[in-house]
C-alpha cells in the first residue's frame, strides 16, 4: 500500500469523519473503498453521468428535423404569440 495526501473541503472532511464514526471504520478505509468503486465504474464506462440526459424524450425520431414546426405550430403569422406569464409585484 502506498501513502498519499488529499486536500478536502472542510465540509467534505467533516462528513467523511462522521460517516467513518457511524460505520465504525477508519477514514482511510472509506476513501480506499470509494476510490476503488469509482475506478471500477470508470473502467466499465459508467463514470459520472448527467442524469438529466434524455429526461424529455418525446418518443419521436424526427424531432430535430421538425424543431421549427413544433416550436411555432401554435402561432399565427404576425401574431404577438402567447403571452409570457408574469407575476404582479407588490400585489397580494
Amino acid at each position: 500500500m502506498k501513502r498519499t495526501t488529499l486536500f478536502l473541503e472542510e465540509g467534505t472532511e467533516r462528513e467523511l469523519h462522521l460517516l467513518a464514526q457511524r460505520k465504525n471504520l477508519p477514514v482511510a478505509a472509506l476513501v480506499r473503498d470509494a476510490l476503488r468503486r469509482y475506478l471500477e465504474n470508470a473502467k466499465r464506462g459508467k463514470g459520472l453521468s448527467l442524469r438529466f440526459l434524455a429526461a424529455g424524450r418525446s418518443g419521436h425520431h424526427d424531432t430535430a428535423e421538425r424543431a421549427e414546426e413544433l416550436l411555432w405550430d401554435d402561432l399565427q403569422p404576425h401574431s404577438p404569440g402567447p403571452r409570457a406569464r408574469t407575476r404582479a409585484r407588490g400585489r397580494k
